[in-house]
């Protein structure tokens, strides 16, 4: 069984420091829904919920990452098309849009909503109501961001509300870098790199079979492994372990055991898993725990 990521979500109250800031983080979270699951999540507020049309129309920014599984999108400026695992949505103030999971293989998003003047002022230099889908345009540092992001969620620090209003021109920045000088299609590397990233997350669990995907794909792995590297900074097995990581927190964070989370997502050996896990955040993964209060 893949291992789950667990639902996570926060609704922020007004800040008058964050207003001042010119950024303000309103709603953050990720959710995994499963094939024919229910679209959004119980758990949100009524106003973040579809019409009995489907639609949705919201006062404020929202960028909306979709990291496994596909579905659909439609706004008023822009035609209902198919997204899916790579692809990131911005939703903008006053635009009616629907959007959800394909019942076959439902998605994991990781959102966040915003607003304020310098928010908006970039939104509109950089970007458009009329194309509101960029493809493929997220990487794994975006979704170390997140991970970040949703750290100072779960454990509120003095100044936290400027900390995570940050996180938002970072994660706009990298958008924005990653869409550059590509149109509203795929190129054919983009669509190669997006099925990789798919395969990797489907199942942290897992070691995927790379040269079996390459095959299956009609390219070499070589090929596959040098366009996934230029187009994410990571190889794919790279990439691979930190998904595991970045995975293993969530595990962690949930209440599991360093042992039963070790052995979810298919590490040899809890030594192995801990010596990995120090590598790549500094601490065992025991310390983690502790220094969040989750004692074993």
């Amino acid at each position: 069984m893949p291992a789950r990521l667990d639902t996570f979500s926060r609704y922020l109250p007004p800040d008058p420091q964050s207003t001042r800031w010119g950024w303000r983080l309103i709603d953050a979270g990720r959710q995994q829904v499963p094939a024919g699951g229910d679209y959004p999540l119980a758990g949100h507020p009524l106003a973040y919920f579809f019409d009995k049309n489907g639609r949705r129309t919201l006062p404020e920014f929202q960028l909306v990452m979709i990291t496994a599984g596909s579905g659909h999108f439609q706004s008023r400026s822009c035609p209902e098309r198919t997204v899916g695992a790579g692809d990131t949505l911005l939703l903008f103030p006053g635009e009616w849009h629907r959007y959800g999971p394909s019942p076959r293989t439902g998605w994991t998003e990781y959102w966040l909503g915003f607003e304020g003047e310098e928010a908006a002022r970039i939104m509109k230099t950089f970007f458009s109501r009329s194309q509101p889908v960029q493809p493929g345009a997220y990487t794994a540092e975006a979704i170390r961001i997140f991970d970040q992001l949703m750290d100072w969620l779960r454990h509120p620090r003095p100044g936290g509300e400027q900390v995570t209003a940050s996180f938002i021109p970072q994660l706009l920045a990298l958008l924005r870098a990653g869409s550059a000088g590509t149109g509203t299609h795929r190129g054919r590397e983009e669509e190669l790199v997006m099925a990789v990233r798919a395969r990797l997350m489907a199942d942290p669990a897992e070691r995927a079979d790379l040269p079996a995907l390459a095959a299956e794909l009609g390219v070499s792995y070589s090929l596959l492994r040098g366009l996934f590297r230029r187009h994410t900074g990571h190889s794919p097995r790279q990439f691979e372990n930190l998904i595991r990581l970045n995975r293993s927190r969530d595990l962690l964070a949930a209440g599991e055991s360093v042992t039963a989370t070790a052995a979810n997502l298919g590490y040899a050996s809890v030594h192995y898993f801990s010596r990995a896990f120090k590598r790549q955040f500094g601490q065992a993964p025991q310390q983690w725990r502790e220094r969040r209060g989750m004692v074993s």
